[in-house]
């Protein structure tokens, strides 16, 4: 994984406008608050912990309990993942962007880790990574951790430009492999680190673009969030 720091917003479209040069079929960025490992949250804390079987009876769970509180019909597994997850369920899926402007404003905005660094990355990399839908029904099924073009069934996928990364439990290596040590995946990852000091200046560029909690997240929470920022976050 190569590695890298920038300066400034400017320095960081510098830095996009050379990766969308380099002509890949697909660039993915995320941003976090801190360097943790790249896996999905239902094995970050104990990845040797193989929650396969769990998983399932989560997702079997959340489809028994949830038909009074959505109206949506979804054809297979993959896309009540999807919908789970955007709505805080813990999967094998791991959020990214086709937006590069969308990670950013993730890895910047926690305003509890203002006077630490942050880090966005970047995969970039060809289609034969990402997952075959008409090929693979089930996200259990996967011979190995994939990309995810997902089908766009919430208002939430579609303002951040979602994409995913499927994760699948090796049964070679005992544990859920982190993408930075990927066999497949590390050579076409970029970390960028993010100076704590830019950080607020970023977010304030990014919100004259268009990038904060309200567009982020369309529903009245995001516009609560939004203006908790602009009027007391903002200024400091």
């Amino acid at each position: 994984m190569e590695k890298d720091k920038i300066k400034s917003f400017k320095d960081f479209l510098n830095h996009i406008e050379i990766i969308e040069l380099m002509g890949y079929d697909i660039n993915l960025f995320r941003g976090q608050s801190s360097n943790f490992s790249l896996l999905p949250s239902i094995c970050r804390e104990e990845p040797t912990v193989d929650t396969t079987q769990t998983e399932k009876k989560m997702l079997e769970d959340f489809k028994r309990r949830s038909p009074l509180l959505i109206t949506k019909n979804f054809e297979n597994d993959w896309e009540w993942l999807i919908y789970a997850q955007h709505f805080g369920l813990k999967t094998r899926l791991l959020d990214w962007s086709s937006n590069p402007l969308v990670a950013l404003w993730f890895a910047c905005q926690n305003q509890y880790t203002m006077k630490e660094n942050s880090y966005l990355y970047i995969l970039s990399c060809d289609e034969d990574l990402q997952v075959d839908l008409t090929k693979n029904q089930s996200p259990f099924d996967s011979s190995s951790t994939k990309i995810l073009r997902p089908t766009l069934n919430n208002e939430r996928i579609v303002a951040q430009s979602g994409w995913f990364t499927a994760h699948k439990y090796s049964t070679k290596s005992k544990k859920f492999v982190t993408l930075e040590t990927n066999s497949k995946i590390k050579t076409k990852l970029t970390e960028i680190e993010i100076p704590a000091k830019i950080k607020l200046d970023i977010l304030n560029k990014l919100s004259m673009f268009g990038i904060n909690n309200r567009t982020i997240y369309p529903d009245i929470n995001g516009l609560s969030m939004h203006l908790n920022w602009k009027y007391l976050v903002k200024k400091y």
